[in-house]
């Protein structure tokens, strides 16, 4: 009796294994088919605006944005990232030069400035600063200005720490002793002070 009914179970416990694989099967590839069509991103559509989370790195000036009979402007979208030239910058990035041209224009014949988008670091000598971060030398060039041939202040970040020499203190940190020098002169050749942080 035993024997005989070995037999007959094995197959129908391999019949349920196999419906209860293919169950899971079909349900993690529709689970992978919704995920991968929600992550597909906008990158590189053009759009009417730019929605959170993305920037754009060029303009197109024409009818398909329009409620009327005048161009209005399209944006190609580009989602933020380390190198990127884009027309504005972006939540977490800082930029380390600016560039112009007509690409991020909406003006026929008015060049616009674009943004070189980097991934603050330290030590990396930025256009502008960024919260989580202090910045410990100015030096001035026209590569950050945003008015085309005149000189602008440049910041070398610097993540703060106990007894780092800074412009400016951060917040979450005090500071114990001050300098006068000209790192931190934000006009060239008065001398400004420079803080020794204690956090």
């Amino acid at each position: 009796m035993f024997t005989a009914r070995t037999p007959r179970r094995a197959p129908v416990r391999l019949l349920l294994a196999a419906f209860a694989a293919l169950a899971l099967l079909l349900s993690g590839a529709a689970t992978a088919t919704t995920a991968s069509a929600t992550t597909t991103g906008l990158d590189g559509v053009w759009a009417c605006t730019v929605p959170a989370g993305y920037t754009y790195d060029q303009v197109s000036m024409n009818r398909t944005c329009s409620s009327g009979s005048w161009n209005a402007p399209q944006f190609r979208l580009r989602t933020p990232a380390e190198g990127l030239t884009a027309c504005t910058s972006a939540p977490g990035f800082v930029y380390d030069y600016i560039t112009w041209g007509s690409a991020c224009s909406q003006q026929p014949g008015v060049t616009s400035n674009a943004y070189h988008l980097r991934t603050p670091y330290d030590g990396l000598t930025a256009c502008v600063g960024t919260p989580a971060f202090t910045y410990d030398l100015i030096t001035y060039t026209s590569g950050c200005s945003l008015n085309q041939g005149t000189q602008a202040t440049t910041f070398r970040l610097r993540k703060p720490v106990n007894g780092l020499w800074a412009c400016q203190v951060p917040s979450g940190f005090t500071y114990s002793a001050t300098t006068q020098n000209w790192d931190c002169s934000h006009i060239q050749g008065v001398p400004s002070t420079k803080f020794l942080l204690l956090g």
